[in-house]
């Protein structure tokens, strides 16, 4: 496993990369005053994940979805039943979650809290009904609706290019200092800036609904391939 830190004014972002079966990008905020921590889409490995966050003494209060793939909450209702900590996901993805424990619903533009930090809701359905990605000061935490050079496919029950479509046009609204990070580590580098990704990535330089929709269910896996590399407006242009 890869890890990265990066410390703000009221907390501090670690990532564990490459966790379980299909790699997944763990997410853990530790809000500095609180002494609290949120773990974002935990999955594989929960005892390993409470460690950590004990280690370092801080209290697990919150778990954080993005939407409801198994390999993305396998280990929540774990993780809930040794450490009572809430569960919070987006209020459309409630019909898909398949947990035993509570959960908490947000919907578009809602703030939570852990400690003095914030996390602004922004509901990005498509990959996912309900699928939401947490704004930071300074970081998007995204799930798999937006990937490094790429974002999420459309395939399993819920999912919808035509409303991905949709919240791609929201995330380019995300302001350019953002840096990006995702639940699987698909890019050519592991964590970019907006400003990059509105240049260089497909799903958030094309305009047109139709064309993103026919490049996201026709066009794009077969013609992408790991790790994705940023393209220019004239390459996506040449696949359309």
């Amino acid at each position: 496993m890869l890890e990265k830190i990066f410390t703000e004014k009221t907390y501090t972002l670690e990532i564990l990369y490459h966790v379980g079966t299909y790699e997944n990008s763990i997410h853990f905020i530790f809000d500095h005053n609180s002494k609290t921590c949120a773990i974002i889409d935990p999955a594989w490995e929960a005892n390993l994940f409470i460690k950590k966050i004990a280690d370092k003494g801080y209290t697990l209060t919150d778990i954080w979805l993005t939407h409801w793939h198994n390999d993305h909450m396998n280990a929540v209702d774990e993780i809930a039943d040794k450490t009572n900590a809430k569960i919070t996901a987006g209020i459309n993805e409630i019909p898909y979650l398949q947990i035993n424990n509570p959960i908490n619903t947000v919907e578009d533009n809602d703030v939570i809290y852990l400690g003095n930090t914030q996390a602004k809701i922004i509901n990005t359905p498509g990959h996912t009904a309900g699928g939401i990605c947490y704004l930071l000061d300074g970081h998007l935490i995204a799930g798999d609706s937006l990937f490094v050079y790429g974002a999420g496919h459309c395939a399993m029950p819920g999912a919808n290019a035509n409303v991905l479509f949709h919240s791609m046009q929201k995330l380019k609204q995300v302001a350019d200092e953002i840096l990006l990070h995702c639940g699987h580590d698909y890019g050519s580098e592991i964590t970019t800036t907006m400003a990059e990704q509105k240049s260089g990535n497909p799903f958030l330089m094309i305009d047109d609904e139709a064309d993103f929709v026919r490049y996201r269910n026709h066009i794009h896996d077969g013609s992408r391939t790991y790790p994705m590399q940023a393209m220019s407006k004239q390459e996506v242009d040449a696949l359309l």
